[in-house]
């Protein structure tokens, strides 16, 4: 099937990214996961990025650092890039909510970023990896390391519905209204079933709940390369559905 293979594709340039990393980290790799669409499935080569969470055993030395981003910089990534973020084993099975602290954060040019190193060892956390890190204890993929359920703390549900809450207004101002729609469906699912699914999936789930299935299809074909209208007032108009039915989360 055509997923299985985008499935295959994300694993083996996840493989390709955790070998050099082992040379740069040495013993201090204690783990390697493949989260986003490549573990939750509706990655596609073309269009999506590689997302990669690293544990490294202490804090990143000055040398492991620049060994970590010149090892990445000339790799094979798809078409959006590559998002990698190392993390120290402790931080993320003691995560510092609202916002995980973490050694270094890496992205290369894509569809819609260009590339940057970002130096967390002096600053404050990102709360983007508490969805990183939800995702990975529940679906990652282990390229190196143990289990992710075995290095990864859980998130309690509040922090991640706050962490949605935030993905959607992020997408409401900055992003595609595929991104928007899929996002805001990925709330809902969240909402209803406590479960975290790939974007695809909460499109597939929502689309026979919803009073407009045509909106939640349209974005489901625009993220799989087709031409489709969304319409910017019904993609508001389900996103805002969505938080509505969040802030009755947890009564």
């Amino acid at each position: 099937m055509e997923s299985e293979q985008f499935a295959s594709e994300a694993r083996r340039a996840a493989i390709i990214v955790g070998r050099p990393l082992e040379a740069a980290l040495g013993a201090d790799l204690v783990a390697v996961y493949l989260h986003g669409s490549g573990a939750l499935g509706g990655f596609r080569w073309d269009r999506s990025d590689l997302d990669i969470l690293v544990l490294s055993r202490d804090a990143l030395s000055d040398a492991q650092f620049g060994g970590v981003t010149r090892a990445l910089a000339g790799l094979d990534y798809p078409a959006n890039g590559l998002e990698l973020s190392v993390m120290t084993a402790n931080e993320a099975l003691h995560p510092s909510f609202p916002a995980p602290r973490f050694e270094l954060h890496q992205t290369t040019d894509g569809l819609d970023r260009t590339g940057i190193v970002v130096d967390g060892r002096t600053r404050g956390g990102d709360p983007d990896l508490i969805l990183h890190l939800a995702v990975c204890r529940a679906r990652g993929v282990a390229i190196w390391g143990p289990p992710p359920s075995l290095s990864i703390a859980s998130v309690p549900d509040e922090v991640v519905l706050t962490a949605m809450r935030g993905e959607v207004q992020w997408a409401r101002e900055l992003a595609s209204l595929e991104y928007l729609v899929l996002t805001a469906a990925r709330f809902w699912l969240f909402v209803e079933t406590r479960r975290i699914s790939s974007k695809v999936e909460a499109g597939e789930w929502a689309a026979p709940r919803y009073d407009d299935p045509d909106l939640i299809e349209a974005a489901l074909a625009r993220q799989r390369g087709a031409d489709a209208e969304i319409p910017r007032d019904a993609a508001e108009r389900f996103a805002g559905h969505a938080a509505s039915l969040a802030n009755d989360f947890g009564r």
